[in-house]
């Protein structure tokens, strides 16, 4: 029997994620729209994220695990799930992160109607436990490449990739600022993202996760404007003063989110 391709496929990299992975689970099952694969990228955990992965792929068949022999980092285990990936469309979509019901289904209609090659939205802050925290981050109505550079707003678990017209793409196996790097590259190229004003996704910020290391991520994130040769160097210079204090402002102001 020949089965039809899904509308979307989700990627789910998870190291050492079983605390939170069935609430990512959870969510994505919740989606109003049902046309999707889940492919959860196992990157070699060493806690329980194998028995809550295999209890929720037992649950339901849209649900695809691969399990990594070594740790490659999100940006390996993003690459293996988009070499399984079937769907027109791409969301990603982190372990300890989950969506709003509706997710799915606005955006997916959103990139048709507008004819977006990327769509992304608002997001807001909760803690370990799911409760808000101050700031967010408000969607801007269109990113371009400079935009971008300003405020790095499209946050990795609300996006949603139009793989027809992106073409196809890959991380860049970097231990921090992939997903910078990933924007960069595809918003270098002249695409842009569209974004829309509901947070369909409650990030979560917790104590010892790698993208805590702020002073790091601001070296990488240094070294990637560097290498930007579409824009005058004094631009970039200014374009990453914009990323720094933006960062501190996203943390300390909460946006008014449609």
């Amino acid at each position: 029997m020949t089965y039809l391709p899904p509308v979307v496929s989700i990627i789910i990299p998870c190291y050492n994620g079983g605390r939170h992975l069935r609430a990512a689970l959870e969510a994505v099952m919740a989606q109003t729209f049902a046309d999707w694969e889940c492919i959860v990228v196992d990157d070699a955990s060493d806690d329980d994220s194998a028995v809550v992965i295999a209890a929720i792929v037992a649950a339901d068949p849209r649900i695809i695990s691969v399990r990594l022999g070594r740790n490659r980092g999100a940006a390996g285990a993003r690459n293996t799930g988009l070499e399984r990936a079937r769907g027109s469309y791409i969301a990603f979509l982190d372990s300890d992160d989950y969506w709003t019901p509706e997710k799915l289904e606005r955006q997916v209609a959103f990139a048709r109607e507008n004819g977006a090659a990327i769509v992304h939205s608002s997001y807001r802050f909760v803690d370990d436990l799911g409760n808000f925290l101050p700031g967010g981050v408000r969607a801007s109505d269109r990113v371009d490449l400079r935009s971008y550079m300003r405020n790095t707003e499209i946050g990795m678990s609300t996006s949603l990739i139009d793989r027809e017209k992106i073409g196809a793409f890959i991380f860049n196996e970097l231990w921090l600022c992939h997903d910078t790097d990933l924007w960069l590259r595809l918003l270098g190229r002249g695409f842009v993202s569209r974004g829309m004003g509901a947070a369909f996704v409650h990030y979560r910020i917790r104590a010892g996760q790698i993208s805590g290391s702020k002073f790091g991520m601001a070296k990488q994130v240094l070294r990637l404007y560097l290498g930007i040769v579409q824009i005058s160097f004094p631009a970039r210079i200014f374009y990453f003063f914009c990323y720094a204090v933006n960062g501190v402002l996203k943390r300390l102001r909460t946006p008014f989110l449609g």
